[in-house]
């Protein structure tokens, strides 16, 4: 099976009237990136550094998936597949969220989503990196600190094939996040339009579009090499704020 390196813009293109199209990710053969399937398993190793207690953690993730779930015109979901110790990442069909103490990405994100797909856009795992490193964390509101139930929101919508939303700083999938946040715990309405333009629950017999970009090509660059690698890396920052 084929997997795509796949560097990506961390902002979508700027247009007059943005789209829902216009805010999900895309492979460097064009094909938008999504499951083809209806129900997305993952697993969450709750250790943490932080003192965070491993069931508030726990449960952090599920909401954060279920906040996704709710949407009742979509046709996936994410499931829930416990708990996995020792969780580490990497190319394996099994998606996970796990904390990094020893953070050697940038140490503005918060967060870090990683993605494999195939040629096709087809996602077939996705690992997701909380920053512990740099960042204090709280299961609720909490005064310079991230929320983890909100930073994970934005992050599972990553790992929905979504991309981030500009200029709507309500919306789950806006880029950056201010410590105490709760906001994007839920999904706005351009989140919930982003979902329903990539899993439109349709109708019995119906079909989407010929013109949905699934699939469609564009040129490859030279550099391209046949390799499993991350087809996606989609970062979370935090914001800062003026005193």
């Amino acid at each position: 099976m084929l997997f795509l390196a796949l560097p990506l813009a961390l902002t979508p293109p700027v247009h007059a009237e943005a789209t829902p199209e216009d805010h999900v990710m895309i492979n460097q053969y064009g094909a938008v990136l999504h499951w083809e399937k209806a129900e997305v398993g993952f697993v969450v190793d709750p250790r943490n550094m932080e003192g965070l207690p491993e069931d508030g953690v726990t449960d952090a993730a599920v909401d954060a998936g279920e906040a996704w779930n709710e949407i009742e015109t979509v046709a996936i979901e994410f499931a829930f597949d416990g708990r996995m110790n020792g969780f580490k990442g990497g190319y394996d069909e099994q998606s996970g969220v796990y904390f990094v103490d020893d953070w050697t990405s940038s140490p503005d994100l918060l967060a870090l989503t990683t993605t494999w797909s195939n040629q096709d856009g087809v996602i077939l795992d996705f690992d997701l990196e909380v920053n512990t490193g740099d960042h204090d964390w709280a299961l609720e509101s909490v005064a310079g600190k991230a929320d983890l139930q909100n930073t994970l929101a934005h992050e599972f919508g990553h790992a929905l094939g979504a991309g981030h939303i500009e200029g709507n700083d309500h919306a789950t999938m806006y880029p950056a996040s201010a410590p105490g946040e709760t906001i994007k715990r839920d999904l706005d309405d351009a989140d919930v339009a982003v979902a329903e333009w990539l899993y439109p629950d349709l109708p019995e017999g119906a079909s989407l579009d010929d013109d949905r970009p699934f699939g469609a090509c564009s040129t490859v660059p030279a550099t391209f090499g046949w390799m499993a690698a991350p087809a996606a890396l989609l970062a979370f920052f935090r914001r800062k704020v003026n005193a």
